[in-house]
């Protein structure tokens, strides 16, 4: 290599930027997730001083980089591409929440936690924390021209990109086929992001393997490789000696050592300080493409020999262009791989009305988001293939590899009574398109301070209908305890089961309304304490009505949005008398004040409307986020309301990849219940709260203080509000 750059500067100018016999120029583009930013500024440089490439190979974000390059994006296209994503949510390990369907949503309600495994063929994570949905979108737009390539040297530059094959183990050169499937591949870092399924092989990233690949760029027809070095200095001598941290260093070994093979091959080498920055600082873009431009400045003496006259730029620039495809066919057709008959069938249902009109990326996408709401495939990506000489709308379905069945599991530790934490266990087993497609089998366990079992079968009219009917079963037993403020009262064990049928409307993917009737029977037994309430055991009736809306944009803490729920009930009996009436409310507002902060009210209400003596089918209040400084369970009648306003700030935000932040909430609350004279006429609290997202669930830490001098302080792992 360096005999190579000594004899390139003592070339005389003409002999290389001539036209007419100048050297082939190959560039080579190393993978290092956000660091590969910096081949962004190689590319501009290269620009504004007239440089030519001739040949493009790269790896993970040095072959996205120089994919889409290639492809005739330029690079500020490809600067404003990337410094205009939402990278967080490109990166989130789960879908955001307001995109899911309704279903899901009360999956991340119930669960709000990572902790899903799928049962296809035993109990299994999946196969990555990312699906690649975003990616897989921002590529399908920008190369969606390119739908019938037959050779990636038919691009503006011919271009290779590197994977690994899990199956047989060896290096992957892309050189053909869908170029947004090679760079998929080619970025898809093992564990994060979901392996790309081609043909019975499975890609991941390249760079165990080649991360700089200047053997595949020599074997391109070039004359001088240039390689591009993306230096972020010698590792820590005190890493962390914990699992990832032994499995991080031990994959920078081998990466490094084939770096170092490659460093070698080449004829030039540009090295770009990025020690500032790691390979997950996506959202520092703006920062690190200097430094690739200043890479290629350092050594400018070198590369502009390289550089061409204007009218031989210009004339390098037209045949460029030239080979660069803008033009998108119009679709007559639907057609599905990658998924079951009844699977394809809804998708081509859902797409029917996009045929025959040009492709509009952002109206696709968002059908594709709403199919994928479901929770059966990890992505759903599109583009323009070939039927009898007719063009069609492709759609690749990605099946999820451990499922279905999915299985979440949930811990719960409730440390509201600091003498008496209690911890539970549970789980929810969901087995799709049961019986008929978006038909769904849940069944949920639950152990430890309450024991559980409850089945519900949904199924839809028919396939694209949102009406449903849904048969479902309960039995279980739970503990309830009776508090004045830390001194339990009393306490109760309650026995539920009963079977009931609802008949319900799918509005969308954020609200559901239903009518049903349940038979149940309730056994209720003193085991400790004073007698609030007589023991019993009692069937009764139960008609209800209930709504539910889900507006918010995550299922911990909130940014903005609106959640409601609302429920109405008609029982034929009650505990010690005749039928009564009841119904509960209750809603909750998040409004962003600021990028970290939100404004948040939540109000509740409900009411037997005058019914009496209904024992332990009371309502409630007392115990964390539910007046706070009173005991759980220590406002008990028949009637009750609650309001709660406060602010939540994010004061720490982890990697986007594990979806976890830190947030510090604030709030007032004031309530009443009505049936009990010994209640204060309006109590209330103010509260404060330390919340932390974990791959576990929220854990959150607070204390209340009311009005008349009581301070409770509480901690816990499960639900917030």
């Amino acid at each position: 290599m360096r005999l190579v750059a000594a004899v390139l500067l003592f070339l005389p100018l003409v002999s290389i930027s001539s036209a007419a016999d100048r050297l082939r120029i190959g560039l080579v583009l190393e993978g290092g997730g956000a660091l590969g930013f910096a081949h962004i500024g190689v590319l501009q440089w290269f620009e504004a001083n007239r440089i030519p490439i001739d040949a493009i190979a790269g790896t993970s974000m040095g072959g996205m980089v120089g994919g889409l390059y290639a492809a005739g994006e330029t690079p500020q296209d490809i600067s404003s591409l990337i410094g205009g994503l939402n990278w967080p949510a490109i990166l989130r390990s789960q879908p955001a929440f307001d995109e899911i369907g309704f279903r899901r949503k009360e999956d991340r309600l119930a669960f709000p936690n990572q902790l899903e495994f799928g049962w296809r063929k035993g109990l299994a994570l999946p196969s990555g924390l990312n699906s690649g949905q975003e990616v897989d979108s921002i590529l399908d737009r920008a190369l969606l021209p390119y739908f019938d390539l037959k050779s990636f040297d038919d691009l503006p530059i011919p271009f290779r990109c590197v994977a690994t094959d899990l199956v047989s183990g060896k290096e992957k050169d892309f050189d053909r086929g869908s170029l947004a499937a090679a760079l998929r591949a080619t970025v898809s870092i093992p564990a994060l992001f979901i392996p790309e399924d081609q043909n019975g092989s499975v890609y991941t990233d390249g760079g165990s393997l080649n991360n700089l690949p200047v053997d595949v760029a020599k074997r391109m027809n070039v004359d001088i490789v240039i390689a591009v070095y993306l230096d972020n200095g010698p590792p820590a001598a005190d890493f962390q000696q914990s699992l990832l941290g032994i499995a991080s260093r031990t994959a920078s070994i081998m990466v490094a050592a084939n770096e170092m093979r490659s460093i070698q091959l080449a004829d030039i080498l540009l090295t770009a300080d990025v020690k500032d920055f790691t390979a997950a600082d996506f959202t520092s873009s703006a920062k690190i493409i200097p430094r690739g431009f200043d890479a290629a400045q350092n050594k400018r003496t070198l590369l502009s020999r390289f550089s061409l006259a204007e009218n031989e730029w210009q004339n390098y620039l037209k045949v460029r262009r030239s080979r660069q495809r803008t033009v998108v066919p119009v679709p007559e057709f639907v057609a599905v791989s990658g998924s079951t008959a009844l699977e394809a069938s809804a998708i081509k249902r859902s797409l029917t009305s996009l045929i025959g009109k040009p492709v509009d990326p952002a109206s696709l996408e968002n059908k594709l988001t709403n199919l994928n709401a479901q929770g059966v495939f990890d992505s759903l990506r599109y583009g323009i293939v070939e039927q009898s000489g007719k063009p069609g709308l492709g759609i690749v379905a990605a099946q999820k590899t451990n499922g279905p069945p999915f299985i979440n599991f949930g811990l719960t530790i409730d440390g509201s009574d600091t003498n008496d934490v209690r911890f539970g266990l549970g789980a929810r087993l969901t087995f799709l398109n049961a019986g008929g497609f978006r038909s769904e089998w849940r069944t949920d366990f639950a152990m430890g301070d309450r024991y559980e079992i409850a089945s519900e079968y949904y199924h839809p009219f028919t396939g694209s209908s949102n009406w449903f009917v849904a048969p479902h079963a309960v039995a279980g037993k739970r503990r309830f305890d009776l508090y004045d403020n830390r001194n339990r009262l009393s306490e109760y064990s309650i026995h539920r089961a009963g079977v009931g049928l609802d008949l319900g409307y799918a509005l969308g993917h954020k609200a559901e309304i239903r009518v049903g009737e349940e038979l149940i029977r309730h056994e209720i037994n003193l085991k400790l304490g004073a007698a609030f309430t007589p023991d019993y055991a009692r069937s009764w009736g139960d008609s209800s009505a209930r709504f539910a809306f889900f507006g918010q944009d995550d299922s911990v803490i909130p940014h903005k949005g609106i959640n409601s729920q609302t429920r109405v009930d008609w029982f034929n009996a009650s505990p010690f008398g005749s039928s009564y009436h009841s119904a509960e409310t209750k809603s909750s507002f998040f409004l962003p004040v600021s990028q970290n902060g939100s404004l948040f009210l939540s109000a509740s209400a409900g009411s037997a409307f005058g019914a009496k003596n209904l024992g332990l089918e009371s309502f409630t209040l007392g115990g964390p986020f539910r007046l706070g400084a009173y005991g759980i369970n220590e406002l008990i009648g028949n009637q009750y309301l609650l309001f709660q306003g406060g602010y939540s700030h994010r004061v720490l935000t982890f990697n986007p990849l594990f979806g976890g932040a830190v947030y510090g909430l604030a709030w007032y609350e004031m309530g009443k219940i009505y049936g009990d004279p010994a209640v204060a006429r309006l109590p209330s609290d103010g509260s404060v709260a330390i919340v932390a997202k974990t791959g576990l669930g929220p854990v959150f830490a607070g204390a209340s203080m009311a009005a008349t001098d009581r301070i409770k302080w509480w901690f816990g792992l499960g639900h917030v509000f």
